[in-house]
């Protein structure tokens, strides 16, 4: 039945009973009212995140990572995805192996300096204002003491320099990125803190330093979710051991005669000693040991040695008498008759 003039006004999209009927049914003089799709709010796009920005990337600050053990570790962490800002001393580390990945940052850092510690902390928070994840001080100064008698006062206070003040400064410094994140600490320590060397005694003291102000740390961070380690790398090929025997030559040089003469009649210099009687590992395949038994591991040990034929060092110093154990070392370094 169709509209005739004078039979009311003319039916609008709406007539009908005070409520509007169902979607999508018609009524006689009206429209089809067709259901309406819900439409979502228009959302601005989000940019794709540059290469190493992402936020979920875990990052880590390793300092000397020109070369060596550093080189090592900063490949294996870009392997496995990680963001990583190399510390470098040199003002070009265009040599290092990691030079030119999308993921590296290089970061000068002297660690001697702290000036530039500093620098490398506020880059650090420019780039990952959230914290960081991992710090691992390896940068170190293998030492040209000689014998404690003729010893170069200065070449100890710059191996103090390098491989204490050093690492306790640069833990200082990124504190409270690393608290932010919850992150860790691996501070590389050496095998030779288990060993009495004659020769170059400033190396090993100097660690035995850093191997106790790690335990200081591990106790006074654990509050605040930082876990920190000492890793004592057994032997590994890097420019401070392939110079070896060039710097125990340069050792003896030093000493002045008579003084060369008579400690040359009874001792060995420490580099050929270790160098017979321990084989070393790559920085490559430490690298991939560091990683899997360290840097991944649930929950961080207190310390690690990790190395060729060096496990047994710690378990010599917790079974024998401390005469015993110096009497060990008094023969593998002296001179044999």
């Amino acid at each position: 039945m169709g509209y005739s003039p004078g039979a009311g006004p003319a039916p609008t999209l709406c007539s009908g009973p005070s409520l509007p009927p169902p979607a999508g049914t018609r009524q006689p003089g009206s429209l089809m009212l067709m259901p309406q799709p819900r439409l979502k709010p228009l959302l601005k796009p989000k940019a794709l995140p540059k290469p190493g920005s992402r936020p979920d990337m875990k990052t880590a600050f390793i300092t000397g990572s020109a070369s060596g053990i550093g080189a090592g570790l900063v490949s294996k962490l870009l392997e496995q995805g990680w963001r990583v800002f190399a510390g470098h001393r040199s003002t070009d580390p265009s040599g290092a192996p990691w030079y030119g990945h999308h993921n590296v940052i290089p970061v000068q850092c002297d660690v001697t300096h702290p000036e530039q510690i500093e620098l490398a902390q506020q880059v650090i928070r420019q780039d990952r204002p959230q914290g960081l994840d991992l710090l691992i001080n390896n940068a170190a100064y293998s030492g040209n003491s000689g014998v404690v008698e003729a010893a170069d006062l200065n070449d100890y206070r710059y191996t103090f320099e390098s491989n204490f003040w050093g690492p306790l400064q640069m833990c200082r410094a990124m504190m409270p990125l690393l608290r932010q994140a919850r992150g860790r600490i691996i501070n590389i320590t050496s095998a030779s803190i288990y060993l009495t060397i004659p020769m170059g005694s400033s190396y090993p003291v100097s660690k035995t330093a850093l191997d106790a102000l790690t335990r200081h740390l591990r106790m006074e961070l654990a509050p605040f979710g930082v876990e920190v380690t000492a890793l004592a790398p057994g032997g590994v090929a890097t420019p401070m051991t392939a110079f070896g025997a060039e710097l125990s030559e340069q050792q003896w040089q030093a000493i002045p005669e008579p003084l060369r003469s008579q400690y040359r009649q009874y001792f060995l210099d420490g580099a050929s000693a270790v160098s017979d009687n321990f084989k070393l590992y790559s920085p490559e395949a430490f690298a991939e040991r560091v990683y899997r038994k360290v840097i991944c591991a649930r929950t961080l040990k207190p310390a690690y040695l990790i190395g060729p034929g060096v496990a047994a060092l710690p378990w010599l110093h917790r079974l024998l008498p401390v005469q015993q154990v110096q009497n060990i070392w008094l023969r593998m370094f002296s001179v044999k008759n």
